[in-house]
């Protein structure tokens, strides 16, 4: 039976909301120098509006701070704009919740001039013009930032690069009025755009680099303060999670790391998190983020599937590369997918032994033939199952999977 105990105050937490993956700090430990660098690059576009417009691209990891460092850059810049009396919007848009549509990131940068537009009716090129044709009419000056832009690069290739990237070719004198910023994990990613808009988005390129563990130390410290109530998270539980963090330098798994221990202890009743807390926490907790898994493409997530699947029904610890081609050509089968050659399925066995979701490694004596054993390496087959098949049925626009 419930009781009014359970929605008493909690014993740890003073403010959950900042531990969420959406929180914007005030400030961003040992991203400093890279938040310093984007508001030194566009400062230009605040000082002479309308005389250039600029391209940057953030690269890094997961949980290496590109996307809360782009977002604490976008409030900074909006309030200085303001300011400074310009009309000035700063737009973030996840492109894989946009499921990589060009359509719908363009609609929601015009949605901030023009909250009624349609959904529907508008062929990109007509919707790139509108927003161009919206700022001049507002007099206005706007960022777009394509977070997970690699999503957009498999789902549409080079266009919309080519055509945001060139949205000011007619106009020789001005004024410059829409300026990018594109994230992504992986810079090889930009091979598959054609060597002229890749020219373009590399014009400006900031790295964030993998925290290490005191780094981690320095952000945790910096969340428990703000989340927890005084002594509920000792100096050695932090030093702990980051220890666990810091082989991939991580902030969001730290930081999920500590807000997962937080609830057990909470669940338990307790006023201090424990070190047996973050244990627990960390089999909870995915050692990949599921960001990781949503950011592959659809036929690495359709082999990945196949793999998942295999697992779940026999008790060996690996399978050979041909068990997996035969898995993903059912999985193909199943959503209507022409399935890819052998070639490209051993690039995706490079890139998923790479971001170490699976193992991978050449058959020894004892083993007919030569091939690749494939193992999973600590994702639960079931969980990754079901992460799978949501996330291909969100690429493929399928409802209710």
């Amino acid at each position: 039976m419930y009781s009014s105990a359970s929605f008493a105050r909690s014993r740890l937490f003073r403010n959950e909301e900042v531990l969420s993956i959406d929180y914007i700090p005030d400030k961003l430990p040992h991203r400093e120098k890279q938040l310093e660098e984007l508001l030194n690059v566009f400062l230009p576009v605040l000082e002479k509006p309308g005389k250039m417009a600029r391209r940057v691209l953030i690269t890094g990891d997961i949980g290496t701070g590109k996307t809360v460092t782009a977002k604490k850059f976008g409030q900074l810049i909006t309030v200085e704009g303001h300011r400074r009396g310009l009309n000035f919007y700063y737009v973030h848009v996840n492109c894989r919740k946009e499921r990589g549509s060009f359509t719908r990131v363009l609609l929601k940068a015009i949605r901030q001039l023009d909250p009624k537009i349609p959904d529907r009716g508008f062929a990109t090129n007509e919707l790139l013009s509108k927003l161009m044709d919206l700022l001049d009419r507002h007099d206005a000056y706007m960022i777009v930032t394509l977070d997970d832009m690699e999503v957009l690069i498999d789902k549409c290739g080079s266009d919309p690069f080519y055509d945001l990237s060139r949205a000011h070719d007619d106009r020789v004198e001005g004024p410059f009025r829409l300026s990018l910023i594109c994230v992504l994990r992986d810079p090889g990613k930009l091979e598959a755009l054609d060597p002229a808009t890749r020219s373009t988005l590399e014009e400006y390129v900031i790295h964030m680099p993998r925290y290490t563990k005191e780094q981690l130390i320095d952000i945790l410290m910096d969340r428990v303060r703000l989340a927890f109530y005084k002594g509920a998270v000792r100096e050695h539980i932090i030093d702990f999670i980051a220890d666990i963090s810091a082989e991939k330098g991580d902030a969001r798994y730290a930081i999920e790391l500590l807000w997962r221990a937080g609830k057990l202890a909470e669940l338990e009743g307790r006023s201090e998190v424990m070190s047996e807390h973050v244990r627990k926490a960390v089999v909870q907790v995915w050692p990949v983020a599921k960001e990781v898994i949503d950011a592959l493409n659809l036929h690495a997530k359709l082999f990945l599937l196949g793999i998942a699947r295999t697992f779940r029904f026999t008790d060996e610890a690996y399978i050979s590369m041909g068990e997996a081609e035969d898995a993903y050509k059912i999985v193909c089968e199943e959503f209507r997918q022409e399935p890819r050659r052998h070639t490209q399925l051993w690039k995706y066995v490079q890139e998923l032994a790479e971001l170490q979701i699976i193992s991978a490694r050449p058959s020894g004596p004892g083993h007919r033939g030569r091939t690749t054993l494939i193992s999973l390496k600590s994702i639960p087959a079931e969980e990754l199952e079901e992460e799978l098949t949501k996330a291909i049925a969100s690429d493929l626009g399928i409802e209710g999977t």
